[in-house]
């Protein structure tokens, strides 16, 4: 019988390793396995995914319900109401000496109660008004479609710069990859020739100093290879960041630098650039809007000083009885009500003047950004004229370098040259294709603004409010 027990001990001992070890095996799979990502998949992630994004949509939507409660102010309004009373006491009234004759036919006297209800009371009524000039309710309708106009493009201004974060996040990342690749093939060139010379010392062909100069160089790649490959981590980790990723989820970014195009001034026509800004810019045009939602305000605070008109209507059931058998009588009225605020303290005009200061204070805001935008695109054009130009001097720069590369190799190989040539034009080689790996990610840089200041993000990733 021990025996079982110790193999039935022994079997559920075996069969909670293998579990632990299925577990530990897919769990490694899980985090060694990384998720391959192009721009606009991370684009389309972070709309997902971004906190500040919903907060904007949660106020389109409020708006749309504000919108909606403003139309309810100039509908009618009906209620119901119902009431049953029971009385533990009487409704009583006195009635003075005189006013009646007492039983025995004499007047006169102290005066007495009398009982004026039943046991039992019951009353229901609908109660019907409907506003009839209202300029408060009538103005309210007009800034709640412009408030919610204003929120939709404050969404839009939330999503282009969303959209613009994540692809400079993206391009940043993708310049700190092929920076680290840079180094990496520099590192492994540097490698190649240190295997050549030390079979060459070997041989006695050259000497120990050249063999230790190459050896050295190939240490000396190993902490610029460490740093630029942290900062391609912390690249993809502000990215991950941007798109609402968990930290621990490993990304592949599939783009390449070189795969955008170069030059975008075709579809932007850079030339007539200044004057569509002021047009298109969605921050302009919420900022525009603001300015009518502070208009409707002045003048909802304004309707204060005017009278109000309404018609009302009510029908009412009422029936008292000592045993739940209740006679009833109905009454029904209609009428106008008229509404006029003589003196409120003043408060009314604070309040227009706060509006007025409000919208102030906005068209203010709208010549500061008008200023800025047209900074901005000036400034955007001559930087994308200088790097198309410097992208043209660096190709050249490039095909140099490689050639002086391939010339101090020959020079070495054939006697004539030494390893410090070699090494100095790699490092000239690399530094050009960094160089020109810079350029290119200015100028995406530059046309992913333009089109943040153009608008075409919103217009491109259209954000759903239901």
């Amino acid at each position: 019988m021990k025996k079982n027990k110790f193999e039935g001990l022994m079997m559920n001992n075996r069969k909670s390793l293998i579990a632990l070890i299925t577990m530990l095996f897919i769990t490694t799979i899980g985090t060694n396995a990384q998720e391959k990502i192009s721009l606009d998949e991370a684009i389309k992630l972070a709309l997902e995914n971004n906190n500040q994004l919903k907060s904007a949509l949660y106020d389109v939507n409020k708006a749309e319900a504000d919108v909606d409660e403003a139309y309810g102010h100039a509908l009618p309004s009906v209620d119901l109401s119902a009431n049953y009373t029971r009385y533990l006491e009487p409704m009583r009234f006195f009635i003075s000496g005189g006013l009646f004759p007492n039983p025995d036919g004499s007047t006169g006297g102290p005066g007495r109660f009398i009982d004026a209800s039943s046991d039992n009371a019951i009353d229901a009524r609908i109660d019907v008004s409907q506003t009839l000039f209202n300029s408060a309710v009538f103005r309210s309708i007009s800034g709640a479609d412009n408030y919610y106009d204003a929120a939709k493009l404050n969404l839009n201004v939330k999503v282009d710069e969303l959209v613009f974060n994540v692809k400079s996040a993206y391009l940043q990342a993708l310049l700190q990859k092929e920076s680290y690749e840079l180094v990496k093939a520099s590192k492994s060139n540097a490698e190649t020739s240190f295997k050549d010379i030390k079979v060459l010392y070997e041989e006695g062909l050259i000497g120990e100093y050249d063999m230790i100069r190459a050896e050295v160089q190939v240490e000396n790649f190993a902490p610029q290879l460490i740093s630029a490959e942290n900062e391609y981590e912390n690249a993809k980790n502000n990215l991950k960041v941007i798109m609402g990723m968990e930290p621990q989820v490993k990304i592949e970014l599939t783009d390449e630098l070189n795969s955008f195009k170069d030059d975008y001034s075709d579809e932007y026509q850079l030339n007539e650039i200044e004057d569509k800004i002021l047009l298109v810019n969605p921050q302009l045009s919420a900022l525009t809007m603001q300015e009518e939602v502070n208009k409707d305000f002045i003048a909802v605070y304004e309707s204060e000083y005017l009278p109000t008109l309404s018609a009302f209507g009510n029908y009412s059931l009422q029936g008292q009885s000592n045993d739940f058998n209740f006679p009833t009588a109905t009454t029904s009225t209609v009428g106008l009500r008229f509404k006029m605020n003589l003196f409120s303290g003043l408060q009314t005009s604070a309040r227009v003047e706060k509006a007025e200061l409000d919208l102030k204070k906005t068209k203010t805001q709208v010549e500061l950004v008008e200023l800025s935008l047209k900074s901005q695109i000036k400034n955007l054009v001559k930087r994308i004229e200088s790097s198309k130009k410097q992208l043209e001097a660096n190709i050249r720069n490039i095909s140099q370098a490689q050639r002086g590369y391939d010339i101090s190799k020959i020079r070495y190989d054939e006697g004539i040259g030494s390893l410090l040539e070699i090494n100095d034009s790699d490092l000239a080689l690399r530094t050009a294709k960094i160089n020109n790996l810079r350029t290119k990610f200015e100028l995406l840089i530059s046309f992913a603004q333009l089109d943040q200041l153009l608008g075409n993000y919103s217009n491109k990733y259209r954000i759903d409010n239901k």
